[in-house]
């Protein structure tokens, strides 16, 4: 598993051994200055040094830190993390504070467990895209009191009807709709009808989705 600082941050880390087993877990971030905390659920003993190593998506290689139980840790001289780094001894974790889009990349704990062997555990670290949000709504046509009423839907870019409105299959009362910010047929138009009249009503769905707090689509239905 892998710790990080806070529970909300747009970054996912995922943890690879070599046997190819992986854990993985996704925070959320709106805020550069967030941090990711990478930490290795075990470690072998007994062992003589580690090293944590990255190679970001950008292709650059840096050493970040490294650290045997004699000596103080020994920082990686790359200008990349300055002052932006802090490695925890007592269980070897690295936190990134804050963490930035170029820390993307591929983070490696090299572990010296003698006998010229190593244990390598690797850490994937990539910015997560902005997520698409779309506005579910169930929109309800009815005419109170009168009888045998059949509608019909259909979907515009105008509030006034037009020869390129987009009929609708159906001829339910109930419509069930969905919106993202791509949309643009985003009136849509019930017909309601018996033998002896009809009638019409439009609606703006995309108005109805929209969040007067942030301007941006709501998940309300």
């Amino acid at each position: 598993a892998l710790v990080f600082s806070r529970a909300e941050c747009l970054f996912l880390a995922l943890l690879l051994s070599e046997l190819g087993q992986a854990t993985s877990r996704l925070c959320a971030s709106v805020s550069p200055a967030e941090s990711v905390q990478l930490q290795p659920v075990k470690l072998p003993e007994p062992w003589a040094e580690i090293t944590w190593k990255v190679t970001l998506d950008s292709a650059q290689t840096y050493r970040i830190v490294t650290f045997n139980k004699s000596e103080p840790p020994d920082h990686g001289a790359s200008p990349h993390f300055i002052n932006r780094v802090t490695f925890h001894p007592e269980n070897l974790s690295l936190k990134i504070d804050p963490v930035n889009k170029s820390d993307s990349g591929l983070y490696s704990l090299i572990i010296d467990i003698g006998g010229g062997r190593e244990d390598i555990m690797k850490f994937r670290v990539s910015r997560v895209r902005q997520p698409n949000l779309t506005c579910n709504v169930t929109l309800s046509c009815s005419v109170p009191g009168a009888d045998r009423v059949t509608y019909s839907w259909s979907r515009g870019t105008s509030q006034i009807p037009s020869d390129r409105d987009h009929q609708l299959p159906g001829h339910q009362s109930l419509l069930h709709v969905a919106i993202n910010a791509n949309s643009s047929d985003v009136f849509y138009r019930c017909n309601a009808s018996n033998r002896a009249s009809w009638d019409a009503d439009t609606v703006a769905v995309k108005s109805l989705c929209d969040s007067p707090v942030t301007g941006k689509y709501s998940s309300a239905e």
